[in-house]
């Protein structure tokens, strides 16, 4: 039972390890590569499309060479932008060039030294987000056209453009403190009498991202800090790599939301859902020149087939474009109005119920300290308290079994042919003096979940993202500490810690447990976030003096003690008498083996015989050798009383 307690701890560490592992390298699932053939009819999420949906190509004109955005061969005026600064959260800029949304760069002075600089739009020319056209159909917007822009209010802007065919209203709401912006678009057709006109209203958005850098993170040991393409569908996020989407142009139907998604920054946008079957949206995501630059259509199907005297048709979409930020995502859905789905891009996994209130933690901890750092550390003295009582009986319990260690063995001799008898008498044993095995496991248990949380929490939610604990040192707890300090730190202290555990015995377990489990946590600790480093590093320090007191100060402790002494020193005689008993008749046997069972009683008569026998021969023995040699004195009887 006691070496089942080990393997359990063992098995527990193990799995922790591996589900750490499997995190770091599996935190982002991306879609199987598509096979070749399959149409933009198929509804594969994932399929590649062929061609690239037509946006602002007419079906009453012969198509234009470029399949890009709406773009005209004549030149346009000057460029209007209007900008919407919010000093505390972002600077929103928008374009009379497409009457788009070109720049959302965020004013936190952290982000300067995250590969985007703040800026969640690429910058480049003609490209941005909520582009709005039209694919397949009899009427679309002019190439390069120029929408006339408005500043309605200090959280508003409205854009117009009309045409010969139909009129375009674009109106932008934002909600700075959300990160939302909403767009709410309105078309009203021209169309002659007796005439029906096609429409499938598209609404494009950009990113970029470097392809050689798409695999790495702030370094080599982090997890990709690169934007991919993102698609909630069928209740699942779908992500495609900026190199996938160059090869394999993607096709998700019946989205919820789509856009770009980076593991702590978010530019995705929502259709507002239909109140009947009228339309559902689906993703095409293909590249466009420079290489690099992903784009994606939101198609809203099937076509509308309007006629004259159709009145406007009004679309609604909402778009996050921010940090994922836990608590912002989670009242996304409120602020917009209709679900969103976008809080499901803070994957806080299977132990969302313990991530949750660490991060709420964390997050009151640093309203008042203003460090993250110190958060941490503060946030493990609470857990620590909080798992006090449960290490504390882990401890005992294993002091405990320390003291029952050499009956154990005594059993392990006694029935070491016997397995079954064996753990009968071990489970007695345990019983008569109230010792659980597995209650040793109970520091590991109660901890695995807490770091599985926080790994995760530390490794998707945008509050930690490049916040720094002591700056020069460690600039972002999200990555794993440059210098390594912290790792090598936290491998001796865990060794040390290890080495003030009561040990319940010598076997190979038991050295894993002591030696194995600090190097392997220790090495992984090489590639953790530093802020989870920082986690166990403080956790260990405070085990170890917990173990200190335990060893000095607990009186259940220390009666353990006396009692692990007593039975040592018990076992020790035992082992010496049996060990006499046992030499005892080899040195008192006769020559015929027989033992001496008492100590022999000297017959003074048969002894005085001996002695006249003795003196007789003695002379003679002179005589025959020559010598001259004296004779020995005669010894004087002793008479029996």
């Amino acid at each position: 039972m006691q070496d089942q307690g080990k393997r359990l701890l063992l098995a527990v560490a193990l799995a922790l390890g591996v589900m750490l592992v499997w995190n770091m390298v599996f935190s982002k699932k991306e879609d199987p590569k598509p096979t070749a053939g399959s149409g933009s009819g198929s509804a594969i999420v994932g399929a590649p499309i062929a061609p690239p949906s037509p946006v602002g190509q007419s079906t009453e004109a012969p198509a234009p060479a470029a399949t890009g955005p709406s773009m005209a061969e004549a030149p346009r005026g000057p460029e209007q932008k209007i900008a919407l600064a919010f000093p505390d959260k972002f600077t929103a800029t928008f374009s009379s060039y497409g009457g788009a949304l070109v720049s959302w760069k965020l004013a936190d002075p952290r982000y300067e030294r995250d590969a985007t600089k703040g800026e969640l739009l690429p910058g480049m020319e003609n490209t941005g987000a909520f582009l709005v056209d039209f694919a397949k159909s009899t009427y679309v917007l002019p190439r390069r056209a120029e929408w006339k822009g408005t500043k309605v209010s200090d959280t508003e802007v409205r854009f117009t453009i009309s045409t010969e065919q139909l009129d375009l209203e674009k109106v932008f709401t934002l909600m700075p403190d959300a990160y939302l912006v909403r767009m709410v678009v309105t078309a009203k057709w021209k169309i002659p009498a007796g005439k029906i006109a096609t429409q499938e209203l598209a609404v494009t958005a950009f990113a970029f991202q470097d392809v050689e850098s798409s695999e790495k993170g702030a370094s080599s040991q982090s997890l990709a800090r690169a934007w991919v393409s993102s698609t909630l569908a069928d209740g699942s996020i779908h992500h495609t790599a900026v190199k996938d989407v160059i090869e394999w142009p993607r096709f998700e139907p019946g989205i919820q939301w789509s856009g770009f998604e980076h593991p702590y920054l978010l530019a995705v946008y929502a259709p507002k859902p239909a109140l009947a079957n009228e339309y559902t949206v689906e993703k095409h995501t293909f590249p466009e020149d420079p290489k690099g630059l992903m784009r994606t259509d939101l198609l809203y199907v099937p076509a509308m087939q309007v006629k004259a005297g159709d009145g406007p048709v009004t679309r609604e979409l909402v778009a996050y474009l921010g940090p994922k930020n836990y608590h912002a995502l989670e009242h996304a859905d409120e602020t917009s109005g209709f679900e969103t789905g976008f809080k499901k891009t803070v994957d806080l996994g299977w132990f969302k119920f313990i991530g949750k209130p660490l991060l709420w933690l964390l997050l009151k901890f640093f309203s008042f300290f203003q460090n993250w750092g110190v958060s941490i550390i503060l946030l493990t003295f609470l857990v620590k308290a909080a798992t006090l009582y449960w290490t504390t009986k882990s401890m005992r319990s294993m002091k405990a079994m320390a003291a029952l260690t050499p009956q154990m063995k005594g059993l392990q001799e006694k029935y070491k042919s016997d397995r079954q008898r064996l753990q009968a008498e071990t489970m007695a044993l345990y019983k008569t003096h109230n010792v659980n095995p597995i209650a040793g496991c109970l520091p590991i248990l109660l901890q695995m979940p807490i770091w599985l949380a926080l790994y995760r929490m530390l490794s998707s939610a945008g509050e930690l993202y490049q916040q720094p604990f002591i700056p020069g040192w460690i600039d972002d707890l999200t990555a794993p500490d440059p210098s390594h300090i912290l790792p090598v730190v936290l491998v001796v202290t865990m060794f040390l810690q290890a080495r003030l555990t009561p040990q319940t015995g010598t076997s190979g377990q038991q050295k894993m447990i002591q030696y194995g489990m600090p190097l392997m946590f220790g090495v992984m600790s090489f590639f953790f976030p530093a802020g989870l480093t920082l986690y166990i590093f403080t956790n260990t320090c405070l085990s170890a003096l917990h173990s200190i007191y335990m060893n000095k100060f607990d009186s259940k402790s220390l009666e353990i003690a006396a009692r692990l002494k007593k039975n040592q020193d018990e076992a020790a005689a035992a082992a010496e008498k049996a060990k006499l008993a046992a030499e005892k008749p080899a040195k008192g046997s006769a020559k015929n083996g027989a033992p001496k069972s008492a100590k022999p009683v000297i017959d003074v008569e048969s002894v005085e015989s001996t002695d006249d026998e003795d003196d007789e021969e003695a002379p003679a023995s002179a005589g025959a050798s020559g010598s001259s040699a004296t004779p020995r004195p005669r010894k004087k009887k002793k008479r029996r009383r």
